[in-house]
């Protein structure tokens, strides 16, 4: 039997005001890594504060609030 898949979208797309859990991150092994360091891990809930479109956003993530911008936040994929 196949697992059934978990729809993700970008970060970049979440809601402001939404808890979201991180399904996967992508980019190259030290974008990954940085992103692990900040509390980005595979089902790690991140609340979206903020979402500033163009400019990136404001999460927090393992009691911790952060300001990461666009390109940052469509490597870190959500459900």
């Amino acid at each position: 039997m196949v697992a059934a898949s978990v729809a993700q979208l970008p970060l970049a797309m979440a809601r402001e005001g939404e808890d979201v859990r991180v399904v996967r991150v992508s980019g190259n092994t030290e974008m990954r890594r940085h992103l692990e360091n900040l509390g980005f891990v595979e089902g790690a809930v991140v609340r979206v504060v903020t979402q500033g479109g163009a400019s990136g956003s404001i999460v927090r993530v393992k009691g911790a609030q952060l300001g990461l911008d666009r390109t940052i936040c469509t490597h870190v994929f959500v459900s």
